[in-house]
């Protein structure tokens, strides 16, 4: 069952999140496809700039000397500076901000051709001799003029081209789709490494989260176990002994009621028990429904606590235990009349049951602060180290609960709940010098 729960809660958290990191992997490798394609747009606009009408000679070759040779290495120029005008300066001598920015621009320059039409010649003249296309480049300018959008690609040729016309000519810059297909081959390389990376670091942590939160529900589930096993023993021990009784009975069926009097009382007593532990059951049960805080209203502490006192001082006096009190007047606090009247009830009736005969249990209530106490405290009787962290954790029995009394293990987690519904804490403390404390803290009105 914990292998199933661990295996479902990994799965549906690895699913979770893994569709969260796609999708913002995705949502990340488009916004960088469409940088790519806006820088390299912005690249070729910049390589063209340079060429006028004027560097770029007219159609009559007037001013032809100012296109560099077919022949001859360069890289697109701007315009001629003052100081030298037989040389156009390339552009990449413009100041450039220094990074990674400036980087990609050169790259990108490095795999561009800057190509020239001109309309009145029907004459195509490539200026770069980067070859960045196998077809003839008359049928390469022809294809981008015929198509109505100034930047695209040819998917024929596999060319991404950006187009300017000036007049008589037009000016073509022309990129290969596999240079910018590898730089987003590698830009998804990456993302996908890091999206491998995450989910199994997610792996990782949910397996470690799956662990954790599997241990209050193994806890729960042996204590469940637990629960069920002296249940069953706490229920089959009335039966057995109900069942022996009636065998007695009907093995003297001549005899008096007075003659098998103690035989009755033991049934009684066995029914008794029996109906004890299907109570606490039901109450626990009604505890449950309650997923919060229920209504509550002022009550009278001081009064509740005086009743609860004088109906135990005739079981006091019965085991030679002391009973001595300490309640202050007109102590008011929020709760409910049932919960409030069974927490003082439960607390003094279980310092009764554990105090030894000759032993001395003292209930207190007084104001603190912005908090109302009632304690219940008795000074010879001890909760072992072992079991004092879980005497409000449900079905749980100490091995000293179980000898020496016929509990259940249902009456501190009860009203361990019923204090929390009224918005009150209960704590316990169990040493040497003062014996067991229960402490419940209430809020004022």
């Amino acid at each position: 069952m914990l292998k199933a729960f661990r295996k479902r809660f990994i799965i549906l958290n690895m699913s979770l999140v893994g569709i969260v990191l796609l999708t913002a992997f995705v949502i990340i490798g488009t916004v960088i496809c469409t940088n790519e394609y806006s820088e390299l747009k912005n690249t070729m606009t910049n390589v063209l700039k340079p060429w006028n009408s004027n560097n770029a000679g007219s159609s009559d070759g007037s001013q032809q000397n100012d296109i560099p040779p077919e022949n001859k290495e360069n890289e697109p120029p701007v315009k001629p500076d003052d100081k030298n005008n037989d040389r156009p300066s390339k552009p990449d001598d413009k100041k450039e901000n220094k990074g990674s920015d400036s980087e990609k621009r050169r790259e990108h320059n490095n795999n561009i051709t800057t190509i020239f039409y001109f309309k009145s010649e029907n004459r195509v003249k490539v200026i770069s001799d980067s070859a960045v296309f196998d077809d003839d480049p008359e049928d390469i300018v022809s294809d981008i003029i015929a198509q109505d959008n100034n930047y695209g690609t040819l998917s024929p040729s596999h060319i991404i081209y950006y187009r300017e016309s000036t007049g008589s000519m037009v000016k073509i810059a022309v990129c290969n789709e596999s240079y910018i297909g590898s730089r987003l081959f590698k830009t998804v390389m990456i993302l996908l490494l890091a999206y491998l990376l995450s989910m199994l670091l997610l792996f990782l942590i949910s397996y470690r989260l799956a662990r954790f939160a599997e241990k209050p529900l193994r806890r729960s589930i042996e204590m469940e176990r637990k629960f069920v096993a002296d249940i069953s023993h706490d229920l089959k021990t009335p039966i057995t002994v109900t069942m022996a009784n009636n065998s007695v009975l009907k093995a003297n069926k001549d005899s008096t009621i007075s003659e098998n009097m103690q035989w009755i009382e033991s049934t009684d007593k066995a029914l008794e028990d029996m109906m004890q532990l299907i109570g606490n059951m039901l109450t626990m049960s009604a505890v449950d429904t309650q997923t919060k805080d229920i209504s509550t209203v002022p009550l009278n502490l001081t009064s509740a606590a005086e009743r609860c006192i004088l109906q135990f001082e005739s079981v006091a006096y019965e085991k030679n235990v002391t009973l001595e009190e300490s309640v202050e007047d007109g102590l008011t606090v929020l709760a409910t009349a049932d919960y409030l009247k069974r927490i003082c009830s439960s607390l003094i009736e279980n310092a009764l049951k554990y105090e030894p005969e000759g032993g001395k249990v003292t209930v207190k209530a007084y104001s603190r602060k912005h908090k109302i106490c009632f304690t219940v405290q008795n000074q010879n009787s001890r909760i072992s180290a072992e079991d004092l962290p879980h005497i409000f954790d449900r079905f749980y029995r100490g091995d000293k609960a179980r000898t020496e009394s016929k509990g259940h293990g249902l009456g501190l987690p009860i009203i361990h709940q019923m204090a929390a519904l009224c918005g009150a804490d209960i704590s316990a403390l169990s040493n040497e010098q003062d014996g067991t404390v229960f402490t419940v803290t209430f809020r004022k009105t």
